[in-house]
Parts: C-alpha cells; sequence; structure tokens
C-alpha cells in the first residue's frame, strides 16, 4: 500500500447504500478497496421501501401482527429477505479481513442514509447511480444528488466502469478552504491506488484583481493581467497544501468551472473527480444545481464531494429511533 499522507490519513467509517443492482455492486467492490487503505470500518445498508409499501408487500399474518400484534413479525418478515442478500454480499469481504456489517432500513433511500451518518457519524457515504436521464433529474433527482446537496459526510458516487482503483485522479478547485479538504482526500486515494493525481483551477470573477482597469501596464491586456493575479493565487494555493510539486499536476484554465472540469476528465481519463460542494435545496438548486451535480450528470467518471466543516443539512435528524441495530454480521 502507498504511503499515506500526512494531510488527511483516511475514512473510518463507511456507509454503503445498496438496492442489489449491478450499480450498487460496483459501489461496495469500490468502498471494499477504500476501506482496506485506511482501516476503515464498513457498513452495507439498505432502504427498504416506505411503510405503506411494506404493509402492502407483507403477508396477511404480518399485516395482522402489525396492527393487533407486537408487529415482531413484521418486522421479521419485511427484513428477512433484505437481511439474507446483504449477508450473501458481506461474507466475502468478511473472509477478506474487512470489517464490515450490515443494516436494513425503512423509508427515503436519500432520507434514511442521512438520518444515519447524524446518528452513527460516518465520514464517507458511497453509492452507485443509475444514470437518470435530464428530464428525470430535472424534476425527480436522483438519491446521489441529494445526498450530495444534502448529507453532512463526504459522498463518493461510484461509476459502473470506475468501480476498480483509480488510476487517475482529478480535484477542482476554486481555493476556497472546502476544496482544500476535497483536494486532500483526492490526493490520499490517489496515493493508496498509487494514481496520477491532477489539480484544475478555473479563471472566474474572484481572480479579476480590484482596480485592474486601472492598472494594466503599458502594451499589456486585462486578461493576462487577470491571468497572471490567477497564477499567482493559484500557485500560493498549492505551495499551501504541503503536497509536493512533483507529485501532482496543476491546470489553469479559463472558462465555466463543471464544462474544464469534463473537458479535462475526458483529455486525462481520469476515473475519480474530487471537489468541494455547499448543498443547495429548494427550486433554486433544482433548476440551477452546483458544480458538483452538473459534473455527476456530465461525466462518465467517479465523483466524491466533500462538505465545507460548518456545513449543517438541512434535514433535522428525527426525535424517536427510527433506525434499528446494526444486523451483526453472521458468525
Amino acid at each position: 500500500m502507498a504511503t499515506q499522507s500526512v494531510l488527511f490519513d483516511g475514512y473510518r467509517k463507511i456507509l454503503v447504500a445498496t438496492d442489489f443492482s449491478p450499480p450498487s455492486e460496483a459501489a461496495l467492490r469500490q468502498a471494499a478497496w477504500v476501506a482496506r487503505q485506511g482501516q476503515a470500518k464498513l457498513v452495507l445498508a439498505h432502504v427498504l421501501p416506505s411503510m405503506r409499501q411494506a404493509v402492502l408487500a407483507a403477508s396477511r399474518e404480518a399485516r395482522k401482527d402489525l396492527f393487533y400484534g407486537s408487529g415482531e413479525l413484521f418486522q421479521h418478515e419485511v427484513r428477512q429477505e433484505s437481511e439474507a442478500r446483504l449477508r450473501q454480499n458481506i461474507e466475502p469481504l468478511r473472509q477478506g479481513g474487512v470489517d464490515v456489517s450490515c443494516e436494513v432500513l425503512i423509508g427515503t433511500p436519500f432520507l434514511e442514509i442521512t438520518y444515519a451518518v447524524q446518528k452513527e457519524g460516518y465520514d464517507l457515504v458511497m453509492t452507485g447511480t443509475r444514470g437518470l436521464g435530464a428530464f428525470e433529474q430535472l424534476f425527480v433527482g436522483s438519491t446521489a444528488q441529494r445526498l450530495i446537496r444534502k448529507c453532512p459526510a463526504a459522498v463518493w458516487v461510484v461509476k459502473s466502469e470506475h468501480a476498480d482503483p483509480p488510476k487517475v485522479v482529478l480535484a477542482a478547485t476554486d481555493l476556497s478552504e472546502v476544496s482544500r479538504k476535497a483536494v486532500w482526500q483526492g490526493y490520499w486515494v490517489a496515493q493508496q491506488a498509487q494514481a496520477e493525481f491532477h489539480l484544475l483551477h478555473v479563471i472566474d470573477a474572484q481572480d479579476v484583481p480590484e482596480g485592474a482597469l486601472d492598472n494594466i501596464p503599458p502594451g499589456g491586456s486585462l486578461v493576462e493581467r487577470i491571468e497572471a493575479e490567477a497564477r499567482k493565487r493559484f500557485d500560493e494555493f498549492v505551495a499551501s497544501l504541503g503536497i509536493g510539486s512533483d507529485r501532482l499536476h496543476t491546470h489553469l484554465e479559463w472558462g465555466t468551472p463543471w464544462e474544464e472540469i469534463r473537458t479535462l476528465a475526458r483529455q486525462r481519463q481520469v476515473d475519480l473527480i474530487a471537489l468541494g460542494t455547499v448543498g443547495r435545496s429548494g427550486i433554486r438548486g433544482v433548476l440551477l444545481g452546483n458544480t458538483a451535480e452538473k459534473v455527476l450528470n456530465a461525466c462518465d467518471c467517479s465523483l466524491l464531494t466533500v462538505k465545507p466543516d460548518d456545513f449543517v443539512s438541512p434535514i433535522d435528524p428525527p426525535f424517536w429511533p427510527l433506525h434499528p441495530e446494526s444486523t451483526p454480521a453472521a458468525p
């Protein structure tokens, strides 16, 4: 295993969401690799349908038990099949030395996953994605998109064709503190995989120096002035990371951030993109999205998103125990 970064030394508790689909299987395979690198605890979770759907799917005896009995038979029946499939998935990982358990939740997937993070303190959530079409993304949204917006943990969305240890990692920065966190986490992943590591900054309005129009040198141009200022700030940011310059490839580009990220990812055949994000909710978030969501939709590679230290999820944790204890791994 490659030497760990002193700036970020790995994840400690990883939650993997599964619906037993091929994308979920890819996410579990990637998560097992990540867990091995940092000796992390791994929990595989399946979210059952809403209570109403679970009731409709239950047997007559289980429904009677729910309404007129203790409810134990109902709980056992709706969880039994999922628990069996979860144990089947985690057994090979246990035999391979991964500290892994499983859990069954009931409700809306992104809500239950967020509740679990709030309760158990997971520092990474990993999930596969089905790649919804543009119309569905606009009006429905995916579990992955909602987790990017609202889950307080880092979220790693795994694309099926990039489920193996990455060979090329790209981190994008706007020079903010949250992007610094994303760079460190992306760099840690690259170290573990012995992958190429690229760092991109896209020039935008914050790189325009105050009074730029009044201080253009003779024979110079505004574009040159802005680019020089951007290069200076980018170089200072890179120097502050504590990463040797021989270990990363830097890129400074003009344009729209998500488009430049997509372009560089295609050129370099990137497997994983890491970037900071600020969650959005409501109509503005749905219609405009943010850079992370646009990258998720536009790029074929996996995406690791990191929240600011002061991020507060708009989802309030429940006031009653909705979540069962983790199902212990089969002896």
